[in-house]
């Protein structure tokens, strides 16, 4: 079966999650130090249980949006991002972003996808605010965030603890000036 893009971006669009995404490597993305080195996943291991349970929560959860991220050439599921905890009434949500396929970093593809999941949080569901966290160290996310317009707020001191040691992170966020 032929994806239906619903998001189309250059190069990357963002399709609904689905559970034939299951099994592929989806799962294994949170096993990777390299992936989540940044992230507060990775402290526990993951399995197709478990991902699956995560799955369920979120696909008829109101308040989180999770799509996948395919690279148009390859058809890979190559990622997934959201807008978590969607807050209907303050009109904000939490971004949320991991490519896990290491074979395709360094293309801009998260750049890319922040910016279409931003425009989509603004334009489609009328969200006011989409904040992000970012692990200090994480560039490739900073400069991402910065290029799809979100300004830093300030920092978090010993946010996250990993590999031994507190890391510090910086909240970024970006209104929708148009509403």
């Amino acid at each position: 079966m032929k994806d239906v893009p619903f998001i189309k971006g250059d190069k990357i669009y963002l399709r609904e999650l689905r559970s034939s995404d299951l099994a592929g490597p989806w799962f294994t993305w949170l096993n990777d130090a390299d992936v989540t080195i940044f992230q507060n996943k990775g402290i526990f291991s993951n399995s197709i249980e478990k991902q699956t349970k995560y799955y369920e929560s979120i696909i008829n959860n109101p308040n989180e949006t999770v799509l996948a991220i395919i690279e148009e050439e390859t058809q890979k599921h190559i990622g997934c991002v959201g807008l978590h905890r969607i807050d209907w009434v303050h009109r904000s949500a939490e971004l949320g972003i991991v490519i896990g396929d290491k074979t395709v970093w360094g293309k801009k593809y998260g750049k890319q996808t922040w910016q279409l999941i931003s425009k989509y949080g603004f334009n489609v569901l009328n969200l006011h605010r989409i904040f992000a966290i970012i692990v200090e160290g994480n560039i490739a996310s900073q400069k991402s965030a910065e290029a799809a317009g979100f300004e830093l707020e300030g920092k978090m001191r010993d946010y996250l603890y990993k590999n031994g040691k507190y890391l510090n992170a910086f909240y970024y966020s970006k209104l929708n000036t148009s509403s």
